[in-house]
């Protein structure tokens, strides 16, 4: 056996009140963000600072086509979708 290909990526778990979903998204994927209110962005995963406790909220640094940097928190996201370029 041999490694063919190593791509770094996020896992990401979705939840509702039934049941979670796990998924992986490459590092350099373009990314549809949904948020509570309905509203989307689409960009790149610049970076993520991880919570220090559960109880912590992830933060996600989102790079738009323009340059621009968004700072999210986890809980006011309500999807994160992978595009195909």
């Amino acid at each position: 056996m041999k490694i063919v290909d190593v791509k770094p990526c996020y896992r990401i778990t979705l939840e509702n009140d039934n049941y979670g979903v796990e998924t992986y998204i490459g590092a350099d994927s373009k990314l549809r963000i949904t948020f509570e209110d309905g509203n989307t962005l689409t960009g790149y995963i610049e970076c993520v600072e991880y919570g220090t406790s559960p109880d912590d909220n992830n933060t996600l640094v989102i790079r738009v086509e323009d340059g621009r940097l968004y700072i999210l928190l986890g809980n006011w996201i309500k999807d994160i979708e992978e595009l195909s370029e």
